[in-house]
């Protein structure tokens, strides 16, 4: 019974040291997510920060056939509960829709376009941060689809 006891004290032991390596090894909890992260399929993901990074927000677009969808980012989160009207930086066009990007800021008649990307465009991205657009993440208040 002895020898018995050892073997089993010498695998729980043997174990621990398994798990404590692993857990030694393993990426920091507060690693950052690579860029465009996590944007399902038939989605549009709005990304707070540039290059798509930061905390989404994950919008849905209307089903294929000729439908249109106009989504007020008044009522839109990132997943940081923050808002996304006026703060989105970067977005990933994981869709078939052609998307309007507007400046709408009280749900007005005439909105300004801002950006734009084409149907049939599966990956599209835009990146207000460092370029000519830089501006747009401050103005960027409502979007149109249309899913052909």
């Amino acid at each position: 019974m002895k020898l018995t006891s050892l073997k089993a004290a010498g695998a729980a032991v043997a174990g621990i040291a398994a798990g404590a390596a692993l857990l030694l090894s393993a990426t920091p909890a507060s690693a950052a997510n690579p860029p465009y992260d996590g944007c399902p399929g038939w989605a549009l993901c709005l990304y707070q920060d540039g290059g798509g990074a930061g905390s989404k927000a994950i919008i849905t677009p209307p089903a294929a056939g000729g439908n249109t969808k106009i989504v007020r980012l008044t009522n839109t989160h990132f997943l940081n509960g923050q808002p996304a009207d006026n703060q989105t930086s970067s977005w990933l066009n994981n869709s078939q829709c052609e998307i309007e990007f507007w400046d709408d800021p009280n749900g007005e008649l005439h909105p300004s376009d801002l950006d734009f990307t084409p149907s049939w465009n599966w990956g599209a991205k835009g990146d207000y941060v460092g370029t000519s657009k830089y501006y747009d993440n401050d103005r960027l208040s409502s979007l149109r689809f249309y899913c052909p």
